[in-house]
């Protein structure tokens, strides 16, 4: 879900900063970084290391709507209050717009608007953003079948989650399942459960939990109820969620060390939202 987020949260970040790139037609190469990098900062909530660079030669070819490439390199970038990056470097491909639409305020682009994204997380950012209202909406109402007949499943919350990344791209979770009453069970108890499992990709669209070993309350559940459970979480970490904001993205490369995870994957936009 983290992933998701983030995507579609730097995708539309540099949706805007490629407004005001255009915006600045034909201003020397220097002062077009130096517009474009302040343009970043006064967008996010603050960042140890942000810089852009706008490869553009000759220079007046951004009047006619192309621009060769943009970069930007980020650390320790926090784009929400709570979601913090320990590693941002995004680079576009070609870009073309037509220029006559900027004279509307809008940009109209003559080919998709395609990037590159290296994201590295740490397991300590990813659980203050985890303790979040905002991420922890996505952990509520989840139909988890924990008997494994896929004939009842139960309808639970994940409270208070936790995730540490390991070596060899396995990463841990724990929390407590709450389920929710019902007339046969007014007063269900909490369970503490935690997760051990490979996190691979799926045709690249899907980050799934695979090969899970799971414990509730101390005692290890058998594989079929695991896998069962694990399918209930593995909705949410669907990039194709992304393609109502008319993202496209994939994953090319998903890499699990000690306390980190590093995604490269590629973004494609169709057109400028929200403009």
């Amino acid at each position: 879900m983290i992933a998701v987020i983030l995507i579609a949260v730097v995708m539309e970040l540099f949706a805007g900063l490629l407004t005001t790139v255009l915006g600045i037609a034909g201003a020397p190469g220097i002062a077009i970084d130096k517009i474009a990098t302040d343009y970043l900062r006064s967008q996010i909530v603050r960042a140890d290391v942000l810089e852009v660079r706008v490869d553009n030669a000759p220079n007046y070819q951004i009047l006619l709507g192309n621009v060769d490439r943009i970069r930007v390199a980020g650390r320790g970038v926090f784009v929400l209050e709570f979601l913090r990056i320990d590693q941002v470097d995004l680079e576009t491909d070609p870009i073309s717009i037509d220029p006559s639409s900027l004279q509307s305020g809008k940009i109209v682009l003559r080919r998709p608007l395609q990037a590159a994204v290296r994201l590295v997380l740490r397991s300590e950012d990813i659980n203050t953003a985890l303790r979040s209202p905002d991420v922890q909406s996505s952990f509520k109402n989840l139909s988890i079948d924990i008997s494994g007949t896929n004939k009842n499943p139960e309808i639970l919350d994940l409270l208070n989650p936790e995730v540490t990344f390991l070596e060899g791209d396995r990463v841990r979770l724990a929390a407590t399942l709450q389920a929710q009453p019902t007339p046969a069970k007014p007063n269900p108890k909490k369970l503490d459960v935690s997760l051990n499992a490979e996190l691979k990709t799926i045709g690249g669209t899907k980050l799934q939990i695979v090969n899970p070993q799971i414990e509730l309350s101390g005692t290890p559940i058998p594989n079929r109820i695991a896998t069962a459970f694990t399918n209930g979480l593995n909705k949410v970490l669907d990039l194709r969620q992304l393609e109502s904001k008319g993202i496209t993205a994939r994953v090319l490369k998903l890499e699990l060390t000690a306390g980190k995870m590093q995604v490269i994957g590629f973004a494609k936009m169709d057109a400028i939202p929200n403009q």
